[in-house]
C-alpha cells in the first residue's frame, strides 16, 4: 500500500475546536460567549487554546449556552486530554474498535453487504472511512445531529446508538441516492400525485407507478433496510438538488409503506419550502412524544390518505367491523384493502391481531434496482 493511502488516526478534537465551529455556526465571537456564559475571557481563551482543561462548571455553562450535555462536553475534553498525552496511536485494539463500533454497526452493515471487512481495528477503520471519508465522529455527529429535523424514537438504554446509527444510516442512503438519476423537481407535480395517491393504492402496478411518477417529477426512490436500534420506517431529505424518499421495509407491508410515503410526501411539501438543509428519519409508528413538525406531517399524511372518512364510516363498527364491511369499505373509499386495515388498528378501530390475513408484503413489488440491502 503506498504511503499515501495508509489510513491515518482520527485527529484528537479538543473543547477549544469545538466551541470555534459552534461560535462559527452560530456568528457569536469569542467576547459574546464570555459575556452569555459569565466565563472570563482569559479563562475562556485558555479553553479555547488547549491550555486548560475544562471544568464541570465551565461544561454545565458550555452545554447551556450551546447545547449537548455537560457530559458530553467532559468526555469530549477527556479524550483530548488522554490523546495529547498517549497518542492514538496507543489506543488498544479493542479501544480503536470500540470507539468506530459506537458510531457505526460495523458487523451489521458488513452482514448486510453494504460494505466489505474484516474484524481488526484497521478493518472497523477502513470502513468508518468508506462511508465517512475522513471526517472525525467526535465532531461529525455533533453537526449531523443539529441538522436532523427529528431523529427516530430514542429508548433511553439506546438513545446514542439510536442518534448515531440513524445518522450512518441516513448517510449511506445519500451515497445510495447517487445512483439513482431523475430530471429537476417539480413540487407542484408532486402535489399532483399526492392528492391520487389513494388511487395508485388500488391498482396492481401502484407500488411501480407511483415510484415512475415520482421520478419523472424530479424525487428520488430507494429501499435501504434499517439498522438495528434504529427504529427507522422511512426518511426525507434533498441531495444534489433532488428530494429523496427512503423506506426501510422495517415492517414489510403495504399499509406500512403507503402510510410512510405519504407522510414523507408530507414533510417534502410543508417543511422544505424555505431550505432544503436538514433531514427527517421517521418512525412512523411513534405516537408519543413528536415534534410539531412530525405532527404536521402526520396531518398531511392522513389528509393524502382520507383518514378522517374512513373513521367516520368506521365509528359505528368500531370493535367489531366484519370482513364483509371492510371490503364494502375499501370498495366504497376506493382505497387498497389492507391500508385500510392499517389504518384502522393504528387509529385502535380493528384489534391488531384480527383480519390480518388482509395484509399483503410489499418489498417483493419493488424494482430490484431499488433496492440497496
Amino acid at each position: 500500500m503506498a504511503e499515501d493511502n495508509k489510513l491515518k488516526p482520527f485527529l484528537p478534537i479538543s473543547v477549544g475546536d469545538m466551541i470555534k465551529r459552534e461560535l462559527e455556526y452560530l456568528g457569536w465571537s469569542q467576547e459574546d460567549l464570555a459575556q452569555i456564559t459569565d466565563i472570563s475571557r482569559k479563562t475562556l481563551s485558555n479553553i479555547m487554546n488547549a491550555k486548560q482543561k475544562l471544568l464541570l462548571e465551565h461544561a454545565v455553562k458550555l452545554s447551556d449556552s450551546l447545547g449537548g450535555s455537560p457530559e458530553s462536553w467532559m468526555n469530549l475534553d477527556t479524550r483530548y486530554w488522554i490523546d495529547q498525552g498517549n497518542g492514538n496511536d496507543q489506543m488498544t485494539e479493542t479501544e480503536r474498535k470500540a470507539r468506530i463500533r459506537t458510531y457505526v454497526p460495523v458487523l451489521e452493515i458488513q452482514k448486510k453487504g453494504w460494505y466489505p471487512g474484516g474484524r481488526t481495528a484497521e478493518d472497523y477503520e477502513a470502513l468508518y472511512h468508506s462511508i465517512w471519508d475522513y471526517r472525525d465522529p467526535d465532531v461529525t455527529f455533533e453537526v449531523y445531529e443539529k441538522e436532523a429535523r427529528y431523529c427516530a424514537r430514542q429508548a433511553k438504554s439506546d438513545q446514542e446508538f439510536t442518534t448515531n446509527y440513524s445518522i450512518t444510516w441516513y448517510q449511506i442512503a445519500k451515497k445510495n441516492a447517487v445512483e439513482i438519476s431523475v430530471g429537476p423537481y417539480f413540487p407542484e407535480k408532486l402535489e399532483q400525485i399526492s392528492g391520487k395517491l389513494l388511487d395508485y393504492t388500488i391498482s396492481e402496478t401502484g407500488v411501480v407507478g407511483v415510484i415512475n411518477d415520482l421520478n419523472e417529477t424530479g424525487v428520488k426512490f430507494l429501499v435501504q433496510s434499517h439498522l438495528s436500534k434504529t427504529y427507522l420506517d422511512g426518511a426525507c431529505f434533498f441531495h444534489e438538488g433532488n428530494p429523496v424518499i427512503v423506506y426501510t421495509a422495517r415492517y414489510d407491508r403495504v399499509d406500512n409503506f403507503w402510510f410512510t410515503l405519504a407522510h414523507e410526501i408530507a414533510h417534502l411539501l410543508l417543511h422544505f419550502e424555505k431550505s432544503t438543509d436538514g433531514f427527517f428519519l421517521d418512525d412512523v409508528t411513534e405516537k408519543e412524544k413528536k415534534s410539531q413538525l412530525e405532527r404536521e406531517a402526520d396531518e398531511k399524511a392522513e389528509s393524502i390518505l382520507n383518514v378522517r372518512k374512513i373513521l367516520e364510516l368506521a365509528t359505528p363498527y368500531r370493535n367489531y367491523l366484519s370482513e364483509v364491511k371492510l371490503k364494502e369499505m375499501a370498495a366504497q373509499l376506493n382505497i387498497e384493502i389492507s391500508l385500510l386495515l392499517g389504518i384502522l388498528q393504528f387509529h385502535g378501530y380493528v384489534d391488531y391481531r384480527k383480519l390480518n390475513r388482509y395484509k399483503k408484503p410489499v418489498k417483493e413489488l419493488f424494482p430490484p434496482s431499488l433496492i440497496f440491502g
